[in-house]
C-alpha cells in the first residue's frame, strides 16, 4: 500500500523540478546566449544607418570661426560649402549639390539651409553668378587656419579642396559628403536627422 501511494509524490517532484529547470533555462538562456554572442562576436549586426561619415571627434562651426546665425534650439540644419582656397568648378558643384538636397528636402526645405563659407572674397563675376543662380544661398567667411588645423584628427582628404557638411541647429558638424559617394546618400541621412531632430 505504501510503495503505491509514494509512487504518485515521487512523479510529481519530478514534474515539479522539470518545472523549475524550465522557469530557469527561460530566464537564464537568454543572458547566456547574449553574453556568448558579445564574448565571441556571433551574430551582433555590424550595419550603420548614415550613409555619409559622421564626422568624429566632434567638430563645430566655431572651431571654423564660421559665424552661422542664428544658432540654438529653432535654428535650421545647414548643408554647409567650406572652400579653403578658391571657389572653383568643384565648389561650385558642391554649392549647386547642395542646393538639390534642399530642395530634394521636400516639405521639411524650410527647415534648411544651403550655405557657401569662402576663405577667399569672391571675384565680382563669381558674386554676380552665385547671386543670379543661387539667390538663397547664404556667403560667410571662412577662415583657412582654424579649419584646417580643426580637420588634422579627421581623414586628409577632407583638408583638400571643397568639402559638403550638414550641420546641425546647434552648429555641431555632423555629416561630411564623401568624394565617392552620391549626393543621394547625404539626402536620405539628411531626411533622417530632420526627421528625429527635435532641436531643429
Amino acid at each position: 500500500m505504501m510503495s503505491m501511494t509514494e509512487h504518485p509524490t515521487e512523479r510529481s517532484r519530478s514534474r515539479g523540478q522539470l518545472k523549475l529547470l524550465a522557469i530557469v533555462a527561460v530566464v537564464v538562456g537568454p543572458i547566456l546566449i547574449a553574453w556568448l554572442m558579445v564574448k565571441l562576436q556571433i551574430g551582433i549586426p555590424q550595419t550603420q544607418t548614415n550613409h555619409a561619415s559622421l564626422v568624429e571627434p566632434v567638430l563645430t562651426v566655431q572651431d571654423w570661426q564660421v559665424t552661422l546665425e542664428p544658432l540654438g534650439y529653432g535654428a535650421p540644419w545647414r548643408l554647409l560649402v567650406t572652400a579653403p582656397g578658391q571657389c572653383d568648378d568643384d565648389c561650385l558643384a558642391l554649392v549647386q549639390e547642395a542646393r538639390q538636397i534642399h530642395i530634394a528636402t521636400g516639405r521639411e526645405a524650410d527647415r534648411v539651409e544651403h550655405v557657401l563659407a569662402l576663405a577667399q572674397a569672391a571675384p565680382a563675376e563669381l558674386a554676380s553668378r552665385l547671386q543670379r543662380e543661387y539667390p538663397q544661398l547664404q556667403q560667410l567667411p571662412l577662415q583657412p587656419a582654424p579649419y584646417l588645423q580643426s580637420l588634422d584628427a579627421h581623414p586628409a582628404d577632407w583638408q583638400q579642396g571643397p568639402q559638403l557638411w550638414v550641420i546641425d541647429p546647434l552648429g555641431r558638424v555632423v555629416l561630411h559628403r564623401d568624394p565617392g559617394s552620391p549626393g543621394k546618400h547625404l539626402l536620405d541621412d539628411l531626411r533622417h536627422l530632420l526627421k528625429l531632430s527635435k532641436i531643429g
